[in-house]
Order: structure tokens, then sequence, then C-alpha cells
């Protein structure tokens, strides 16, 4: 995982989504399950800027469902870095997605791309806005040997849900997958 400095690879590069993305997924487990309190609005914090930072000042209206609103949406802008950021790496790594000629990479990127699209408009409120020519179905089988389809054919204009992606399982183990897949190519 990388934190802004040192040497970026692809598969740092996707490690560190996946990173950020269980974050997200403690950070929302445990305000869900009433771990994290409002106290956390009660003091001022300060943003190191490199200059004089800037000064977050105390929320003292802060509530319960402020932080699982918040925690929600941190979430939901975790699972669109982790597409933007493995669709990135992809590309990088194996080219454009129009030139792809391996049929299981091929279904796990336009996923993957179709997911980050998802989120292109409004990261709150994400829907799939598949392109005519990706509106088919793509079988798709990881290194563990999880299958999933991806069904494009009718997702259009729908809000996303995890089950369009095989759930949250299956997309954490596509992103492991993925990262394997980019460290052996280097």
């Amino acid at each position: 995982m990388s934190a802004g400095s040192g040497i970026e690879t692809p598969a740092n590069k996707i490690a560190t989504a996946q990173a950020v993305l269980s974050l997200a997924f403690r950070l929302n487990a445990e305000a869900n399950a009433g771990r994290i309190s409002t106290e956390i609005f009660s003091r001022e914090v300060t943003i190191i800027t490199g200059s004089a930072g800037v000064a977050v000042p105390p929320f003292p209206n802060g509530t319960i469902e402020d932080i699982k609103d918040g925690c929600f949406n941190l979430v939901l802008i975790a699972l669109s870095a982790s597409a933007l950021t493995t669709d990135e790496t992809l590309d990088e790594v194996f080219g454009s997605l129009a030139s792809e000629t391996d049929a299981n990479r091929k279904g796990i990127r336009i996923m993957v791309n179709q997911l980050r699209n998802a989120f292109a408009h409004n990261p709150w409120r994400p829907k799939w806005s598949i392109f005519r020519k990706y509106q088919d179905s793509y079988p798709i089988e990881l290194d563990d040997g999880s299958k999933f389809i991806f069904d494009a054919t009718c997702l259009d204009t729908d809000g996303i849900k995890p089950e369009h992606v095989g759930g949250l399982e299956f997309w954490i183990k596509l992103l492991q997958h993925c990262e394997r897949l980019v460290s052996k190519q280097i």
C-alpha cells in the first residue's frame, strides 16, 4: 500500500485501493455498531496543508445519523476509487480495453470500467450508463476459481447494487485477482 509517497507500482495501486475500501468498510461497520460516537464532532481539527493549515470547526449538532451517513458515503467513494484505480491500472498494464484479446480479462475489464463509469457523474447515487457495445453478458473466472457472469444487458440507467458485480465478496476477490494479475506482468 502507498500513502502518497514512495515507489508506485501497478500492484500497490490496486493494493492501496483495497486497503482504503477495507478501512471504509470497517468505519461503516463501527458506525453502524455504535462504536463511533458523536464526540468526534466536539473538537476542532486542523488539516495540515503545508502552511498554516485549515481549521475544521467543531460540529456540535452532529448526530449518530451524520456519522452513519458519512461512513456509508466513504464506502461509496472507496468503491468508486477501487474501480477507477483498477481500470486505470489495467489500461496501464494491458493497453486499452478496445484492444483486449483475452476473453476472461476482457469481461473483468468491462465490468470494472462500467462500474467506474457508474460513479463518474454522481458518486453519491451511482447509476449504470452502459455503452450499447458493452450491453452483453461476460463470464468471469478468477484465479481462485470464483465465477460470475457480469450481465450488462439490462443494467443501463439502473442504480448500482452489489449483486450486479457478484456481491461485495466477489468484488474484493476481483480486486485481489487484478492485483496478482498486474504483478505478474512487471
